[in-house]
């Protein structure tokens, strides 16, 4: 009893939940099966296959299959049966990392084991071999395998504990980092237990086939790590003891940190080949763009939240609407169809109709998204939308009602907006086009609301605010990890990925934004000063920066060495950094300057 009188509520529930975990990751990996077969026509798992016969799968003469499944047993073997086609008996090559081995096939089939240890990431096996015609099939075949399975070795007793503890190893690092969150931080991890426990449980009885970040062994190690070496951090931060005020560095440093997450992304067309078709690059570097455009929401909503809340006493006039919709659109419109005047001249659009009606901000009503040109348009349309929806809302609403309520009942029309036209388009769209609900305004509106929220908090809830930022990053970072992990997992996640990921990242990274408020400085004047000028020409490389993509692609393509690469690099940097400060300079800045004299902010 004593015990309990010491340890607060929340603690005795992250021992809970923390405990709950690990025993449900031992339910699920104890039932493991002893072998998983692989599909050799999926992509993923071999290349160089030449399609299924009734007897097999025929190979190139050069294959390579990745056999990354049980890589929790110390000790695994490759079981097949193959044979080659008539003719000529083929010398076959096997290698495994840096062990060869050299066999003879046969017209029979036969039947092969090899052993081999668990290594930390994928093991590919390469198969190599001459390639002979047979009459009637105009292809070069090499030999046809017919079944490969992975099987599990026997192992002590003891290695399903060692095994079920490196798997909750995170979720270890995960409590321990939010202990200091205490009710604000159980939520997240809450959240994360459930996602890596299902996870676990899905992938369990396929040998681990689609492994991820948390069930990947070197990717759990480092998060880990990570997180240790977060909390460690958070113990020499000086947390805010009153609201910030004038220029903010910490909004300067997550602004900068989402453009270039953006940036990266899209850079990807000009990599190598090998690099671009790889399934691990792609996919984790893919969604960073992602990850940085709902970053850029959530700092969006904390804004404009913050403009909302000071006028919201004035809001009855709608003169005060009038001028909000002005001063934002003096912001955002200038910039943005000067780049569409550009883009005709540096990547001509290829399907017009998408081009003026992107211009019009009516091009992503729909899942379907016709050319690539101006793929920012669509978040510029999600954010013109909030825009005019959230004030309008509110001057109807305090006209009649109270101004909590007005306000937030207009954030609750439009969160269930945006979530009811998602679950919509999520209920009706095939599986092909589904994924473009992503880039339909009306449907991504609640996720600023977190922002928004934030705001309040700061405006009319000081103490929270402060409270939060002692908290510091460790809920908003892991909601925002939740919502990532769901958005990167297709296979797993699909509906549910595309319904809540990006709300959890944008909610995520709003609750960060208190302690990144008390960020005055890195520690080194020059990334400072990088930082602030990324941040001040971040909307101008968001506009410009896909079309110098596009226009290295169309005249360039894909790098096929690293000097070429190094090229294409820099020039991309330097063209995009380039144009973007002319914007900055010449169409930006002069356009705020007059705003500013012309319709002041009261």
């Amino acid at each position: 009893m004593w015990l309990f009188n010491k340890i607060s509520v929340p603690a005795l529930v992250f021992i809970g939940v923390g405990l709950l975990g690990w025993v449900l990751i031992w339910w699920a990996l104890a039932p493991q099966p002893r072998d998983v077969g692989l599909d050799l026509n999926n992509p993923l798992v071999a290349d160089g296959t030449l399609g299924r016969d009734p007897e097999g799968v025929w190979l190139t003469g050069n294959t390579q299959i990745v056999s990354d499944r049980f890589g929790d047993t110390p000790w695994r073997a490759l079981q097949w049966r193959w044979r080659q086609a008539p003719g000529t008996p083929l010398q076959v090559t096997l290698q495994i990392e840096s062990r060869q081995f050299v066999v003879n096939s046969s017209p029979k089939w036969r039947i092969v084991h090899l052993l081999m240890p668990t290594v930390w990431q994928h093991t590919p096996l390469d198969i190599r071999s001459g390639t002979l015609k047979v009459a009637g099939d105009s292809r070069d075949l090499g030999v046809i395998i017919g079944q490969l399975q992975v099987v599990r070795l026997a192992t002590p007793p003891w290695w399903l504990f060692v095994v079920v503890c490196d798997y909750w190893l995170p979720l270890l690092a995960a409590g321990i980092w939010l202990w200091r969150g205490r009710w604000v931080g159980v939520g997240p991890f809450v959240a994360l237990v459930a996602i890596h426990v299902t996870t676990i449980w899905l992938e369990s009885p396929l040998g681990f086939a689609n492994a991820s970040l948390l069930l990947d062994r070197t990717g759990r190690y480092i998060c880990t790590a990570l997180m240790l070496w977060w909390t460690w951090q958070q113990t020499k931060r000086v947390p805010l003891t009153s609201i910030p005020r004038g220029h903010r560095f910490g909004l300067d440093v997550m602004r900068a940190i989402a453009i270039l997450c953006v940036a990266v992304t899209h850079f990807t067309p000009l990599v190598l080949e090998s690099w671009y078709l790889n399934r691990d690059y792609v996919r984790w570097e893919r969604y960073l763009g992602a990850l940085g455009v709902d970053i850029f929401f959530a700092l969006s909503g904390y804004l404009i939240g913050g403009i909302l809340l000071r006028a919201l006493p004035q809001m009855i006039d709608f003169a005060v609407v009038r001028r909000f919709w002005v001063r934002r659109w003096l912001r955002t419109l200038p910039a943005a169809y000067v780049s569409a005047i550009v883009v005709v001249l540096v990547a001509t659009p290829v399907v017009w109709p998408d081009y003026w009606a992107r211009v019009l901000f009516v091009s992503s009503l729909t899942p379907y998204l016709n050319g690539n040109e101006m793929r920012a348009w669509w978040s510029l349309a999600t954010e013109e939308y909030f825009y005019l929806l959230c004030p309008l809302f509110l001057y109807f609403f305090m006209r009649t009602r109270h101004r909590q309520w007005a306000f937030f009942g207009t954030l609750t029309i439009l969160g269930l907006a945006g979530m009811i036209a998602r679950a919509g388009w999520l209920a009706v769209l095939p599986t092909v086009n589904i994924g473009g609900i992503e880039i339909v305004p009306y449907a991504r509106l609640d996720p600023m609301i977190w922002g928004v929220v934030i705001a309040w908090v700061r405006f009319t809830r000081p103490d929270w605010f402060v409270r939060l930022n002692t908290i510091g990053y460790a809920p908003g970072m892991v909601l925002l990890s939740v919502g990532y992990m769901l958005l990167l997992d297709k296979l797993r996640w699909l509906v549910p990925g595309l319904f809540l990921g990006h709300m959890l990242i944008t909610g995520g990274a709003a609750l960060m934004i208190p302690a990144i408020e008390s960020i005055v400085t890195t520690g080194w004047r020059v990334v400072d000063r990088m930082l602030i000028g990324i941040a001040a020409l971040s909307y101008s490389i968001y506009l410009y920066h896909d079309m110098i993509v596009i226009f290295l692609e169309r005249h360039v393509g894909h790098s096929h060495n690293y000097t070429q690469l190094a090229y294409l690099f820099g020039a991309y940097v330097i063209l995009t950094v380039g144009i973007s400060w002319l914007s900055h300079k010449f169409v930006e800045t002069p356009f705020l300057r007059w705003r500013d004299q012309r319709f002041p902010d009261h």
